[in-house]
């Protein structure tokens, strides 16, 4: 006896229809980050930290092989646009290190990236 939902084509195309909907939001979302541009200033930083839950190899009573969970880390700036806008943009964890609490950033559009335009150190070493 076959399972009625086997042979039904709309199960198949709902399938397909949430899935094609979610990829272009996907890519709907990836094009306006790098379509965005705005100057601002860093006025916090934030590190997220993910637990990620992976199963064993082998899930025999008592031994435990393979990897059974990792952590991952978004870092992320918060900014204060010029406009007066407050925008968090995940960024790389070199930026993270790099960029202070203070600093002026720039987004230009068609990248991804932010970059340091004036950076606090920079005035206090000057005044120096």
């Amino acid at each position: 006896m076959q399972s009625s939902s086997s042979n039904n084509p709309l199960v198949l195309v709902a399938v397909i229809a949430i899935f094609a909907i979610a990829l272009i939001l996907v890519i709907v979302s990836a094009i306006r980050r790098r379509e965005e541009s705005f100057e601002g200033k860093v006025i916090d930083k934030d590190i997220q930290e993910n637990v990620v839950q992976n199963q064993p190899i082998n899930q025999q009573p008592g031994i435990t092989f393979g990897n059974t969970g990792a952590v991952t880390h978004a870092y992320r700036v918060k900014v204060q646009t010029d406009t007066g806008k407050v925008i968090n943009y995940q960024i790389s964890e070199g930026l993270y290190e790099t960029i202070k609490i203070g600093d002026r950033v720039s987004k230009p559009k068609g990248t991804t990236t932010l970059s340091i335009v004036n950076s606090d150190r920079d005035d206090a070493t000057a005044a120096k």
